[in-house]
């Protein structure tokens, strides 16, 4: 009865963190669409877009490799099993530490970035795409932007210990708060004739905003942080070799979308393209953000748990349950955004400085990086879960060869005629064949771990689900484009005059897709769709797979 009793509320707890998170990324993502729309209206797809784009991923790497993912995910069962096993003072003299060795870190790195910039630069997106004076505030924005990764670094490392001890409502505020920044610097950019200067001090803003307003409930939990090498601490040792597979594949991967953006600098209009590409990106991670991301986020440290506990048939029910339902939810999203990414990208951006040609543009790439989104998203829990068994190398290796073959993939398209949406296309089928490849190796690093037929009728479920969708939404379209002139691509679209039909016809038919999608997936058997129509009820729902 006690072990019952302690499941529920470990479940319940799961669920309740699993709503927190989801709702953070959920807003997150609201005032990420928010920021881009700002954005587009202002600046659209012109050079200074590019520019600031170009900028902002160089910059940004130093971040993700030093502070972001690698060091969350070696850090956070690091940090869990000294707190639980010494105490929380020895956690916090580990935090303190990583703290130091991260901040120095961060310190060398930017210095070199800011002397090398313009060779950077230049190397990355000197071309035909990029003029002189496009390159040069390139290089200016860089330097700019250094300022954030310190601060992006300690808000990471924040939110990694919140995580690590199952706090994670401020972590999940955090994006948002970062994303109001930006857009606040954006219009007043726009506004007060700053241009996109005052988009970029908004990054910088709302990076400080990102640390801050996690600081509370970091003191609430007895935070004692002050600098220290960490002398004597054999973890910090342990960190930074669970750490260092991390590093190279984020940066791996970090890589491939630098490069990506490179190589459409190369093109024709390469500064309207690399734009457009920043653009469709953002858009498919909006769906990855909320399902994949927030899940696997959640799943992480109770992942690590099972691992530091031995129950390995619990960690696999759990990446299983967890994949499945990520599935479940981004399948249908793929559907929506294959057969609706037009109408659903002119609503969003086509008006301001955003034309017909800067959505011509994103909307090429939104169908080759929707392609991928499955694959992205179900990445995302099977890489975690080879960290929280501290099988480090091995996702780490498969994305290495994702990226070569994303880049060799989308040079070859590129020389044999392709385009913008090439570049997208390369980004898809490499994704998609990482997926393939992590879910053969988590199969024999868990042996048994996909032998469970509801999986599989889940998959197959949604599989049949999202091509009904697909159909249906397609067909809907094409069919109710005299009713709303703006479906037609060549319609000469004023925002002010059609935007009201258009976005209550996407929503219109958004929830009616949506609709059809949970019953066509409840009579197939699909597991997330029984739990939530049982939900729905006020019953207990069933067992994911």
């Amino acid at each position: 009865m006690q072990l019952s009793s302690r499941l529920r509320r470990v479940s319940t707890g799961a669920v309740r963190n699993s709503l927190i998170v989801m709702g953070g990324f959920v807003l997150s993502r609201i005032t990420g669409l928010a920021r881009d729309i700002v954005a587009t209206y202002f600046f659209g797809t012109s050079a200074a877009a590019a520019a600031y784009r170009a900028a902002f991923s160089i910059v940004d790497l130093l971040y993700l490799i030093i502070i972001g993912g690698a060091l969350g995910s070696s850090f956070i069962p690091v940090f869990i099993e000294v707190w639980e096993r010494d105490g929380q003072t020895r956690a916090w003299r580990l935090a303190s530490a990583v703290v130091t060795w991260s901040l120095l870190a961060l310190a060398v790195a930017s210095a070199a970035v800011f002397v090398a910039a313009p060779r950077v630069v230049t190397l990355l997106y000197g071309g035909r795409g990029f003029d002189t004076a496009t390159l040069d505030l390139t290089v200016a924005l860089a330097r700019l932007f250094l300022l954030s990764p310190l601060l992006l670094g300690l808000g990471g490392l924040a939110m990694a210990a919140l995580n690590a001890r199952e706090h994670f409502a401020m972590p999940a505020l955090a994006q948002s708060v970062y994303n109001l920044g930006i857009i606040a610097g954006a219009a007043l950019g726009g506004l007060l004739g700053l241009g996109i200067w005052g988009m970029a001090w908004g990054v910088v803003t709302g990076a400080l905003l990102y640390l801050l307003v996690q600081l509370p409930p970091l003191w609430g939990m007895g935070m004692r942080l002050r600098l220290t090498l960490g002398r004597g601490m054999e973890e910090i040792g342990r960190i930074a070799r669970q750490m260092a597979p991390r590093v190279i594949g984020q940066a791996a991967a970090y890589l491939s979308i630098v490069v990506t953006l490179a190589l459409a600098a190369r093109l024709p209009s390469g500064d309207a393209k690399v734009a457009g590409l920043g653009y469709a990106y953002q858009l498919m991670l909006l769906p990855y953000g909320i399902f994949s991301l927030s899940l696997s986020q959640v799943a992480f440290p109770r992942l690590a748990r099972l691992v530091a506990e031995g129950r390995y048939a619990d960690l696999a029910a759990d990446v299983r349950r967890t994949l499945a339902t990520i599935l479940w939810l981004t399948l249908p999203a793929t559907a929506g955004l294959l057969a609706l990414g037009f109408p659903v990208a002119r609503a969003l951006f086509e008006r301001g400085a955003f034309d017909a040609r800067s959505l011509e543009y994103t909307v090429q790439a939104l169908a080759g990086y929707a392609l991928a989104l499955p694959a992205f998203a179900a990445s995302e829990i099977l890489i975690r879960a080879f960290f929280a068994m501290q099988r480090t190398w091995t996702p780490v290796l498969v994305g290495v060869f994702q990226v070569a073959l994303n880049l060799s993939l989308g040079a070859g398209l590129l020389r044999a005629g392709g385009d913008v949406g090439a570049l997208a296309l390369a980004f898809s089928i490499a994704n998609t064949l990482e997926a393939l490849l992590l879910f053969a190796l988590s199969g024999a690093a868990l042996p048994g771990i996909w032998r469970e037929r509801r999986l599989w009728r889940t998959l197959g479920a949604s599989l049949v689900g999202a091509l009904v969708l697909g159909a249906v939404l397609s067909g809907l379209s094409v069919a109710s484009r005299d009713l709303v002139p703006a479906l037609n691509i060549g319609h000469p679209y004023q925002w002010t005059r059609d935007l009201p039909a258009l976005a209550l016809w996407l929503a219109g038919v958004g929830s009616a897709g949506g609709l059809l999608y949970l019953l066509v997936t409840l009579a197939l058997g699909a597991t997330p769709a029984r739990a939530l129509a049982a939900r729905l009820r006020g019953k207990p729902g069933f067992r994911s797979p």
